[in-house]
């Protein structure tokens, strides 16, 4: 859609003395001009003397996120090790091809349909540069500007049509999960725009998503990408800080320096992004506590004895607690099963009735972590 604004200094000079309280103001609107005869509202982004298109266009993580991030200087691409995942977002970009050619998986490089809009003297140099962009019939509220250099397309900050605000809601924080380092659960409880369920539903916020950026207390803001961070429940945030990748090995995380900034810090703010809105979530504060670097803590299980035997702790843990937990298969369908939850001594005690049922599930292994108040859970290794 092509579009151009003109705003009058008179224009503005009428509408200030009605915003003062004037009786009566004259407009002059000769003076004022609307392309297409339409009424525009002025809008921060957007250059009133210049004539713009609309469109939406395929973007990598770098150019989407930029302007709206502290930072977008690592962003490369997400390594997948399995295709069963490779369609599953809709604006999810990758170079799968087939099951053959991409046997030993394939990358994330970027997200679909993103809403721009263009100079309408540089289409053509735009198109030249990104041939997936199409113009659109309408403007969108929600879009990035850009603008055509040397050849060279620059991406300006988001101009965010926030849907709705939400105060009220909880998070958690996971730490040690299959899915990632960390792991941050937005809970609802007033509001429910957020699909959390395996099942379809009417949500606002779903599998369509495009990003999702973290803000913490202090200003850092980092955008999170699809599959190592970004999930179908997009409730479910997660992400790595560790360079050996031990949580999520299915996915190489591009953006670790990035993420790693996250440690130490405090989310106070998430941004959930679709195509066309925002939906902001501003959180009393989750500290994102840091890992326990080298940290080798072992256990025995003597199922007799009933007994856990812990070495190897490490002894400026804040409150520790062990939790065991007994699993029974692999997967979804995994019987998960806990046999334990203790404040953390040499011996801890399981608890009969449960290590009982658990062993009743079939023949299975022990996931044991240490839970702290000042340091992501540890993995313990069972001996």
């Amino acid at each position: 859609m092509r579009k151009k604004m003109y705003l009058s200094l008179m224009s503005f000079m009428a509408l200030g003395l009605i915003g003062c309280g004037a009786k009566e103001a004259a407009v002059d609107t000769e003076n004022v001009e609307v392309a297409e005869e339409e009424t525009v509202q002025m809008n921060g982004l957007l250059d009133p003397d210049t004539a713009y298109v609309f469109g939406t266009a395929t973007l990598s993580y770098a150019e989407f996120y930029s302007g709206d991030v502290s930072s977008v200087d690592s962003y490369d691409a997400v390594a997948s090790a399995t295709t069963g995942k490779s369609e599953i977002f809709p604006n999810m970009v990758t170079d799968f091809v087939d099951e053959t050619t991409n046997a030993d998986g394939y990358h994330i490089t970027g997200v679909k349909n993103v809403n721009v809009a263009v100079p309408a003297d540089q289409v053509d140099a735009y198109k030249a540069i990104n041939d997936s962009f199409v113009e659109a019939d309408a403007e969108p509220e929600q879009y990035k500007v850009v603008t055509v250099e040397d050849g060279k397309a620059t991406y300006s900050e988001t101009n965010f049509a926030v849907a709705d605000t939400v105060t009220d809601a909880d998070a958690q924080l996971l730490t040690g999960t299959v899915w990632g380092d960390y792991e941050i659960d937005i809970l609802e409880t007033s509001t429910s725009y957020i699909k959390n369920t395996r099942e379809d539903g009417d949500f606002k916020i779903d599998g369509n998503i495009q990003g999702i950026i973290l803000e913490t207390e202090s200003g850092l803001k980092v955008g999170m990408e699809y599959l190592q961070s970004v999930w179908v429940q997009p409730y479910e945030i997660s992400f790595n800080v560790a360079s050996d990748n031990t949580h999520n090995q299915r996915m190489t995380f591009d953006n670790l320096d990035e993420l790693s900034k996250l440690e130490k810090e405090t989310v106070t703010k998430v941004t959930f992004i679709n195509q066309n809105d925002a939906y902001v979530y501003e959180l009393d504060g989750v500290y994102v506590k840091p890992v326990y670097k080298d940290a080798k803590a072992t256990a025995v299980v003597d199922e007799k004895a009933e007994t856990i035997t812990l070495s190897d702790v490490p002894a400026d843990l804040e409150n520790p607690t062990v939790t065991a937990t007994y699993v029974v298969g692999e997967g979804r369908e995994a019987i998960r099963t806990e046999v334990c939850s203790a404040a953390v001594a040499d011996s801890v005690q399981m608890d009969s009735a449960a290590l009982k049922e658990a062993k009743a599930a079939g023949e299975g292994s022990y996931t044991i972590v240490i839970s702290s108040d000042n340091y992501a859970n540890i993995a313990v290794v069972t001996e």
